[in-house]
């Protein structure tokens, strides 16, 4: 059996007086509910749509303020909770979409909303405190937000850079993307700062004012975490423009360099004729360089380059310590990644490593069994101290993974890294230490709990929503954005979420694959549901391919909800989706998760088989919820949706994993409504039409 409901949202910009007349009398206080005076025991939004028009607040892609009209339907009844489940309210109904308290409504009506519109969900893709030489500085900023169109998540940002005395400023309104080295693609904001107005070897700090389409504008030093943080918060980095903070390089030849007789010298040719013979010598006279010459007793600023061939072995020099930013360990050439290797020492060396270290373009070598190597002895309480992996291979070697291989690093950027075997422990919760990690364009068998956020990469393994623990911060605001996520493990979750208050900050899943190949024991996707009583707000599930096996979403099977769940699916093909609520728990005050249940703020999204408890619609009580969202198309357990995927390999189909989840011409998925793309490409590069074309999923035909 499939149910398909369509109404496009209006998205004309109008005067609120000539909206017509408001079907309804008053919105509650949670935003979703109103109460309607002579309700019909039911409401037909396909046929015969009652709507409401408010308007609200937005931007234009100039970042200048503007008001959006918006009709909000009114979906069905609502009715009592458990044990009188049978019964509806007199007067109470349910509305498509949230009414926030600052919506201008018709003339006549009550607007009680106390809700405050969905902030954006940001990330930069530019690790801290990076050095910026020449004329400009690369900032890259992914986004997501509930009111995504036309093609990008909102409608402007713009970034604005200080010195502490100049400043200079740009508005960017378009989305870049580009293909990483996972092969998958992801879209952002991108602007190329100025750098000739802001004074030379200042620590320049980036701001950035976000403009959505629907609602009120965020700022990073405002409403962001507090620096430093792997949460948002603003962006600094080293302005070298004239090159005048100064150069220290460092060649180590780990088969033909001498201690005694090796230099740091400014210029690479000097100092490659020269080579060290282990690193760890390499840092202490770059230490000492920067201090004869540059004045800095410390490494900020240093490259060691390493010569392919003989493999380095790592030893101690945190004694070398770093300034303001990081010391680079990088290949002497990148083209030789493969072959040149540094490897642990593997007995172990525990804090090792300078509180700001950089490795870029070799290989990272496992030797020791139960080995530490990268340990800067981050705790939450040092959260400057940051590692940055880009271009990275990591090589296990044959041994198994270990937790405190990659140990205390706090801040931990992973950009196009690789791994050859399973490191999924080496990014797990190790005994709660200072390891947060954002990953960028990584591939392998190292998906783990300590990964906050994840954009373009194709991961095998689990991710979850990362718990505060005594030495890391909750996870808030994170990002799962285009990635490809493959579990193999029945039984395990390819992403989960039990644990954690999300408050307004929220949470982003979008345009990503979960593919589960092995077993639907476990759902595929978990987030906040079996036995979860913390709030949820602001979680967004948009434009994602969720196949093999179910999602639980947002349960009140148990417990009390102070703040009720909300999120916005929107775009999203589930195999099977659930939400359990009061019904499922026979207990009348299961109903926090209401506006989950009745599916506010939703939008076109497919239920492959429907629930789990054998319903392909929505009804009382019924997993899918009580009312199908506004585009919603739903199968059944015994009559699947025909998705025609090009290539199904999850356990539904080959269950080799790494499937391609592109619809074929034969899919009943729906369409994107026009006006509504939320983002420019998908993961594999191609465009989201924004003119009603397009299917929904992460993969775009």
């Amino acid at each position: 059996m499939m149910i398909g409901i369509g109404l496009d949202i209006t998205l004309a910009r109008r005067k609120a007086a000539s909206a017509p007349a408001s079907p309804v009398q008053s919105v509650l206080a949670n935003g979703w509910q109103a109460v309607h005076p002579t309700p019909p025991a039911a409401f037909d939004p396909i046929s015969a749509p009652v709507t409401m028009n408010v308007t609200r607040p937005g931007f234009t892609a100039t970042g200048a303020p503007t008001t959006v009209t918006e009709a909000v339907t009114v979906m069905a009844r609502v009715r009592q909770p458990y044990p009188a489940q049978a019964s509806l309210t007199a007067t109470t109904v349910a509305l498509s979409d949230f009414v926030y308290a600052a919506d201008g409504v018709p003339a006549g009506v009550t607007n009680a909303s106390a809700l405050q519109y969905p902030r954006p969900i940001p990330l930069w893709l530019t690790p801290d405190m990076e050095r910026a030489r020449g004329s400009t500085f690369t900032a890259r900023l992914a986004v997501a937000h509930a009111y995504a169109r036309s093609g990008r998540p909102v409608a402007a940002v713009t970034f604005i850079v200080s010195d502490g005395t100049n400043t200079v400023q740009q508005t960017v309104s378009t989305l870049s993307n580009r293909q990483w080295s996972s092969g998958l693609f992801a879209p952002y904001f991108e602007a190329a700062i100025p750098l000739a107005t802001l004074n030379q070897s200042a620590t320049c700090t980036v701001d950035v004012i976000i403009y959505p389409w629907v609602g009120t504008s965020y700022q990073a030093s405002v409403s962001g975490a507090s620096y430093p943080s792997i949460n948002f918060t603003v962006l600094k980095f080293l302005n070298d423009r004239t090159g005048g903070y100064g150069e220290a390089y460092a060649y180590v030849d780990a088969a033909a360099g001498n201690n005694a007789t090796a230099v740091v010298s400014a210029t690479p040719a000097t100092a490659a004729a020269l080579p060290y013979l282990t690193v760890s010598a390499a840092a202490a006279a770059i230490k000492t360089f920067n201090n004869t010459t540059y004045a800095r007793n410390n490494t900020s600023g240093g490259t060691i380059r390493l010569v392919a061939g003989t493999e380095h072995v790592h030893a101690p020099f945190q004694a070398s310590n770093t300034g303001p930013i990081a010391l680079v360990i990088e290949a002497a050439n990148p083209a030789l990644k493969s072959t040149t290797v540094y490897k642990d020492n593997g007995t172990g060396a525990a804090n090792s490593t300078p509180f700001m270290l950089k490795l870029k373009d070799i290989t990272l070598k496992k030797v020791g069994a139960t080995a530490i190597m990268l340990d800067n002895s981050a705790t939450v309480a040092t959260l400057d101290r940051m590692l940055v992996l880009e271009n990275v291979a990591i090589d296990l070697n044959a041994t198994s993974p270990y937790g405190a291989w990659i140990y205390k690093t706090g801040r931990f950027w992973m950009i196009d890294v690789s791994a050859t075997a399973n490191l999924g422990v080496s990014f797990d919760d190790f005994g709660g230490v200072a390891r947060e990690i954002t990953a960028i364009g990584c591939s392998g068998l190292f998906a783990g709990t300590q990964i906050y956020n994840a954009v373009a990469c194709k991961l095998t393994g689990a991710l979850r929503r990362v718990p505060s623990a005594t030495n890391t911060e909750l996870g808030a605001g994170q990002m799962i954005s285009h990635c490809h996520i493959t579990q193999t493990v029945n039984g395990s979750r390819a992403l989960s979420s039990s644990t954690g208050i999300i408050d307004a900050r929220g949470f982003a899943l979008i345009g990503s694959v979960l593919e589960q190949t092995t077993g639907e024991t476990a759902p595929n996707l978990s987030f906040h549901a079996d036995s979860d009583v913390q709030a949820a707000e602001n979680v967004l599930c948009i434009g994602n391919t969720i196949v093999g096996s179910r999602t639980n979403w947002l349960y009140q099977d148990t417990g009390t909800v102070t703040v009720a769940k909300r999120s916005f699916i929107r775009f999203t093909v589930n195999r099977e989706r659930n939400t359990k609520t009061d019904v499922f728990g026979a207990n009348g005050n299961l109903v926090g998760n209401w506006p989950a249940s009745y599916n506010v703020g939703s939008r076109s999204n497919a239920a492959i088989k429907g629930s789990n408890d054998g319903f392909s619609s929505p009804g009382v009580g019924r997993w899918l919820g009580e009312v199908a969202a506004l585009g919603d198309v739903y199968g059944s357990l015994a009559a699947p949706l025909a998705v025609a995927w090009v290539n199904d390999q999850s356990f539904d189909g080959g269950k080799a994993g790494d499937g391609d989840y592109t619809p074929g011409g034969a899919s009943v998925l729906p369409l994107i409504p026009s006006g509504l793309a939320p983002y420019s490409v998908d993961q594999k590069g191609r465009p989201v039409a924004n003119t009603g074309s397009a299917r929904i999923g992460a993969i775009m035909a």
